[in-house]
């Protein structure tokens, strides 16, 4: 059971690496090169998609059940219980929380954006929303060096 339950946190967090390296590379460089009004539009049909994704609202939620259930069931070693356990608790603040405290906000913000009209702050969100994705990133690899280390 634990190398099934690391190699889920491994597999989720590091897909989520993916994702925040595709966000900070592809989707910037794109954002970037396009005019205010097509960048909000598109910004805000991303997370409109984003926030709804089940599949991502899953790999989110699996590196956090399975530290828990790694507490309760143990590790072979106290080192791999340790790494799990900091991965785990690297990954609930780094990656979790801190969408909740700090992306929700940005996707409340872009949801209300009326876009009959380019909102003023398009190129202020899109920033905070790329600054806040590179604590995400490193969270997430962290977490998932963590967890290869304790496979």
């Amino acid at each position: 059971m634990y190398q099934v339950l690391i190699f889920a946190a491994i597999l989720a967090a590091a897909m989520l690496v993916g994702l925040m390296a595709t966000l900070l590379s592809v989707m910037r460089a794109m954002w970037r090169g396009q005019a205010d009004d097509d960048a909000a539009r598109n910004l805000q049909d991303f997370l409109r998609h984003a926030a709804t994704n089940r599949i991502l609202s899953t790999l989110t939620i699996i590196p956090i059940a399975c530290s828990i259930a790694l507490g309760f069931l143990g590790a072979p070693t106290a080192a791999k219980y340790a790494c799990a356990m900091t991965a785990g608790g690297v990954f609930l603040t780094g990656f979790f929380l801190w969408t909740a405290v700090f992306n929700l906000p940005i996707y409340t913000t872009v949801s209300r954006w009326d876009l009959a009209t380019t909102p003023a702050d398009v190129r202020s969100v899109i920033s905070r929303f790329h600054r806040v994705n590179a604590v995400r990133l490193c969270a997430a690899l962290i977490a998932s060096g963590l967890f290869f280390l304790a496979a």
